[in-house]
């Protein structure tokens, strides 16, 4: 093969993923389009549960804006999960752990996020268990709006977490990339497809944890669980999957401070991947990746072939415009619109943005292969 046929292959090659990724992003337009904000009234309680380590900065926060709910006092408990925490975290809220509706546990010894969780719900008293992270904050309606989406046909409910209080351009990059994570996954329950949740925002019924076997089949991954179970309850029984899209529904956290903490977050996050249950999703995410990969890398073509850069260039022109409309949609379901302020920024920052989202998808995954992570202390390989 001559290196002018190559240079020809490979433009028809990443002209066909991009063809690819452009259907995949209407994909997602029809699921966001296909949520509803129905709010159903209903009598349902919840047990609120905020596995924690180390989170002395920021529980109180948490517990506060969690009894600032608007929602009866009776029909939700709050349970604290202690994960061996060694600073002052559960200093920090002892005088809250004596209300009604604060309750604290302790593990034996650390075993993980997904053991904390467990216990939490061993010692549950509701029918709902809502997870959370405890350096979060919450709207005040974020309670009502998750227990009000759910009806009898409802089995697990993903909700709605933004960044807040961005310092510089990197955390506000991290801002668009994370609202577009978020949005994606309200894209795919949106078609039917579950695939993303986070946990610091999710709820599901109590017995159905139970009846899918919890986090039985993936304790030894460190990261998923909300993803896992959401997964099971969807492929293994009757219920449905749905997005809380009701307004004034947001969870609040903040941003990572350095690159080295934001690539050690995203191999965490990537790490679950390969194990997802439905199995016809990994070829479209392994397409995905390929579609990345090679923009990213087709800029060293271009020094060896510049005839190449006119295609690369209005692929990217292109990938950024569809990428845009779908982050508007994205802002408007996450109520980041609301600022008209965010907004503006999105317009002026998301070309650059766009450029470090390229990098990071091509990168991370293949960090997540070669090395393994550390989280709250601790050393984890995929």
């Amino acid at each position: 093969m001559n290196e002018l046929n190559f240079y020809n292959l490979f433009e028809h090659y990443l002209i066909i993923l991009f063809i690819f990724y452009f259907l995949f992003v209407v994909f997602l337009l029809r699921g966001i389009l296909r949520i509803n904000k129905i709010s159903i009234p209903n009598n349902l309680k919840a047990s609120v549960i905020v596995p924690f380590r180390n989170e002395e900065k920021f529980l109180r926060r948490c517990v506060n804006s969690l009894l600032s709910q608007n929602f009866e006092r009776e029909r939700f408990e709050i349970i604290l999960v202690d994960d061996n925490s060694t600073d002052g975290s559960v200093n920090s809220v002892s005088d809250l752990i004596n209300s009604k509706n604060v309750r604290l546990i302790k593990l034996d010894n650390g075993d993980g996020k997904k053991k904390a969780i467990e216990a939490g719900i061993h010692h549950s008293n509701n029918e709902i268990i809502i997870t959370t992270d405890a350096d979060c904050y919450h709207h005040k309606n974020w309670l009502k709006s998750l227990i009000e989406t759910f009806d009898n046909k409802t089995g697990f409910v993903a909700g709605k977490v933004v960044y807040s209080k961005t310092e510089n351009l990197f955390e506000e990059f991290q801002k668009i990339e994370f609202a577009s994570l978020v949005s994606i996954g309200a894209a795919f329950i949106g078609n039917k497809f579950p695939l993303l949740a986070n946990g610091a925002s999710c709820a599901y019924r109590k017995d159905l944890f139970f009846r899918v076997g919890g986090f039985t089949d993936n304790l030894n991954l460190v990261s998923g669980d909300e993803e896992f179970l959401m997964q099971k309850i969807f492929l293994e029984t009757e219920y449905e999957i749905k997005f809380c899209a009701m307004n004034n529904a947001v969870v609040f956290t903040e941003p990572i401070k350095s690159i080295s903490k934001f690539i050690n977050q995203r191999k965490r996050w990537v790490s679950k991947v390969p194990f997802y249950k439905n199995k016809t999703l990994l070829p479209v995410l392994l397409i995905l990746f390929l579609f990345y990969f090679s923009l990213t890398f087709s800029v060293i073509f271009i020094v060896f072939n510049p005839e190449l850069s006119k295609t690369i260039f209005t692929i990217f022109v292109l990938k950024n415009f569809i990428d845009f409309i779908f982050m508007v949609k994205g802002y408007q379901l996450l109520e980041l619109s609301e600022n008209k302020f965010e907004l503006l920024k999105l317009m002026l920052l998301f070309p650059i943005a766009e450029i470090f989202h390229l990098i990071y998808i091509t990168v991370v995954p293949l960090l997540s292969l070669m090395k393994g992570f550390d989280w709250k202390g601790r050393k984890f390989r995929r």
